[in-house]
């Protein structure tokens, strides 16, 4: 039976991905604390959005779900690349957070230094995991070409260095939209893209806009969550330059932009990427 929601999709298949996950990096990386701080981070109980997300476009695009194994290498490397930018982002030098997701970050947990070498270990291993995969060459290439381009100095690296040298500057809506799309957006954007690609669907400006539409909402969601609780005051966010009200507005017009473009595919099955939007319902 065909799985037509996102949350019944990540039900069916997140246990097994997760332990995937947790089994091969245990498997590879012999150096204790090494592993030790690497799966702290991976799994300190995140959502898996990006690569459910890389999954569900494949599996919208006629993967079957008892082939969606042979992708996990892909989803994986999405989510280690991920993970190692909290970890950087934790740091003193970055964002300077006690906390992530109710537990130590990873640097007050095994150090600064140690912190910064899982970070590295999960993203050089991300790639290493792609060159791996059993996806023939082109799709191999093609996933190494789109995540290095956003999640590297082109994409979420950049804006992660706008993030940390412009933050005694109150950015204009312009400027903090270009910072949101590149730390962000572009991450999942490549997650949609990837998946696209790998599942031989022909990359559309449509799904492009998806992906974007869904990046940024992503990041507003956020600020509008962390909005309340004060810690946010002195940030660069939408709810602080815009204000509450027409963050929300701005939300929501994100996510029917969202829908009119997946609604637009002619080519694979839409309905876990429009259950997808339900995420961003209060």
């Amino acid at each position: 039976m065909e799985i037509k929601n996102f949350s019944d999709f990540c039900e069916q298949v997140l246990p097994d991905f997760n332990k995937f996950l947790d089994t091969k990096l245990r498997t590879e990386i012999k150096q204790d604390t090494l592993r030790d701080a690497m799966l702290y981070s991976l799994d300190a109980g995140g959502k898996r959005v990006r690569p459910m997300l890389f999954l569900a476009v494949a599996y919208s695009c006629g993967i079957k779900q008892e082939n969606l194994s042979k992708m996990y290498d892909i989803a994986g490397a999405i989510e280690l690349v991920h993970t190692y930018s909290l970890i950087h982002d934790d740091l003193p030098e970055m964002d300077d957070s006690d906390y992530r997701r109710g537990k130590l970050a990873n640097h007050k947990k095994f150090g600064v230094g140690p912190a910064v070498l899982a970070g590295d270990g999960l993203l050089t291993q991300a790639f290493y995991w792609i060159a791996k995969s059993s996806l023939d060459t082109d799709k191999r290439m093609a996933a190494v070409r789109i995540l290095a381009h956003n999640a590297g100095p082109m994409g979420m690296v950049a804006g992660q260095m706008t993030d940390i040298t412009m933050e005694n500057k109150v950015l204009n809506e312009e400027e903090l939209t270009t910072l949101h799309k590149e730390k962000t957006a572009d991450l999942i954007t490549a997650a949609v893209t990837i998946g696209a690609f790998c599942a031989n669907h022909e990359l559309s400006s449509r799904l492009v806009q998806y992906a974007n539409d869904i990046g940024l909402a992503f990041q507003l969601k956020d600020d509008l969550n962390d909005a309340d609780d004060g810690e946010d005051n002195s940030k660069n966010t939408f709810p602080n330059l815009i204000g509450k009200e027409a963050t929300k507005t701005k939300l929501n017009d994100l996510v029917k932009d969202a829908l009119n473009s997946v609604l637009k595919e002619t080519e694979f099955d839409k309905n876990l990427l429009v259950s997808f939007l339900d995420y961003f319902k209060e």
